[in-house]
């Protein structure tokens, strides 16, 4: 074999990622694919579904039309990859108590999405029933584990020099996070802008997760650079 032909074979096994560093680009997505997948969704059932309003309706009304399984679905896939993504997190975060605190809370958010594809929304004009007592709980309890991990993970990376310069931007997510789930939960309803408030909350919490995961991401990159992928 020439010179040139041996380079080039060393360089294709420079290039080539071993199975660890593909997972761990896989798993730092996890948060993009999971929020992806379900905002994707949602535009498409704002846009094809029949009565959908995005300003009025919430979220959970979506389960209610010709395509409301594809809402239930995008709330059992949002969950799954949630899960993934407060794992990995944790993974790489030192396992430190804050960490640990924030990864727990993280997961009982991923836990509530699943339980909401399988207790649906009340119907308006209804009575209240135990299903719809028992989503709109479990919708309270994502709002708030979310804030209460996001809260501890602030608390991690402003003393981890690799995270700290997202802690502020973290406080910042949670403070918004809070004035849109109280513009959600205590706007009249008259005013008729209950699915406007819910999108707002959803999306800007979305956006932290999408955000800390190009994070992960980039970690993934720094330790095949030194050859040293965190397991």
């Amino acid at each position: 074999m020439t010179l040139s032909g041996l380079e080039k074979s060393g360089k294709k096994q420079t290039d080539k990622k071993p199975p660890r560093v593909k997972a761990c680009y896989f798993l730092g997505l996890a948060g993009i694919i999971g929020v992806t997948l379900f905002l994707l969704i949602l535009l498409s059932l704002d846009i094809i579904q029949a009565g959908s309003n995005p300003i009025l309706k919430t979220i959970s009304d979506l389960v209610y039309g010709s395509y409301g399984w594809l809402q239930n679905l995008a709330f059992i896939l949002v969950a799954f990859w949630f899960f993934v993504f407060a794992s990995r997190l944790y993974a790489v975060t030192k396992r430190k108590i804050s960490s640990l605190t924030g990864s727990s809370f993280l997961g009982i958010t991923s836990i509530g999405f699943f339980l909401i594809a399988f207790f649906p929304a009340q119907t308006s004009g209804l009575e209240q029933t135990l299903q719809g007592l028992i989503h709109d709980s479990v919708a309270g309890i994502i709002s708030g584990s979310f804030i209460i991990g996001c809260i501890a993970f602030a608390f991690h990376f402003r003393k981890d020099p690799r995270w700290k310069r997202y802690w502020k931007y973290t406080i910042i997510t949670v403070i918004i996070c809070i004035v849109f789930a109280l513009l959600w939960a205590l706007i009249p309803s008259e005013w008729q802008l209950q699915g406007l408030g819910e999108r707002l909350l959803l999306t800007s919490g979305f956006a932290w997760v999408a955000v800390i995961s190009l994070k992960l991401v980039r970690l993934c990159r720094m330790h095949q650079e030194v050859g040293n992928i965190e397991n």
